[in-house]
């Protein structure tokens, strides 16, 4: 089990980076920010937007000189507590390893946005608009936080590393 979980991690890790780097660089080449394209109307939009902060822009309005310093310094300890966690793991089967290799990919992606970009560049924009609450003046309408491909990653890992914590 030893082999396979390092070389499930030297798979997974630079395939995720890879995909949501160039996922990010296909959006910053193709659309200016704010630009977006529908894919499925009412449901599924291509956007470009930037994020400063954390997940759903947490701590974004932080001035520089305190979320900076801040981001780096957790996102480098996160990385290094799931790497530890990794190698000293005695999981016997491999899922935690590949759900563990999928967050350390995504958390590598977005590390590397925010050292060259100074933001995190998200771009998938899941929403839905019900038509009829449309034609009642409802004005009803649900949207999730746009996201990329590594934040992907790093939430479905999490989830069902929970849920697996939970069935046990």
């Amino acid at each position: 089990m030893n082999r396979l979980r390092y070389q499930l991690l030297a798979i997974i890790l630079p395939l995720v980076f890879a995909v949501d780097q160039l996922t990010k660089l296909w959006i910053v080449r193709h659309l200016q920010i704010g630009e977006s394209f529908t894919v499925i109307p009412g449901l599924f939009d291509i956007v470009h937007i930037t994020n400063r902060g954390a997940a759903f822009g947490f701590m974004s309005q932080l001035p520089d000189h305190l979320r900076i310093p801040f981001f780096h310094a957790t996102s480098l300890l996160a990385v290094a507590a799931i790497g530890i966690y990794f190698i000293k793991s005695e999981e016997s089967t491999f899922g935690p390893y590949v759900a563990l290799a999928l967050i350390l990919g995504g958390a590598t992606g977005n590390i590397f946005d925010r050292l060259v970009r100074g933001e995190v560049v998200d771009f998938l924009s899941f929403h839905w608009y019900d038509s009829w609450a449309t034609v009642l003046h409802w004005n009803f309408k649900l949207e999730w936080p746009s996201f990329n491909v590594a934040d992907m990653a790093i939430s479905c890992s999490v989830a069902w590393l929970i849920a697996r914590g939970f069935k046990k």
